[in-house]
């Protein structure tokens, strides 16, 4: 019976392979777990999530003209 790894390079060679599949077993379950909690989503909370965000949304309006301006420049405080 012959010795299982027969040296020092083929020992790392297999502990890398190891390495490997480990990084990979751990990044599937990530993504199972991630693809699973997402099946789980309550439907309910989306929707009072949407209404929220339509009801934030400012009306549009026409911005008051000044006659000083052009319609092309902006407001001198824009950036309040």
């Amino acid at each position: 019976m012959g010795e299982l790894i027969s040296n020092a390079a083929d020992g790392f060679a297999i502990a890398m392979l190891g390495m490997i599949l480990l990084s990979w077993t751990v990044l599937f379950s990530l993504f199972w777990t991630m693809r699973r909690q997402a099946a789980k989503r309550d439907r309910q909370v989306d929707a009072l999530l949407e209404e929220l965000e339509a009801s934030d949304r400012p009306c549009p309006t026409a911005p008051p003209h000044d006659s000083k301006r052009r319609v092309w420049e902006r407001n001198p405080d824009w950036w309040k």
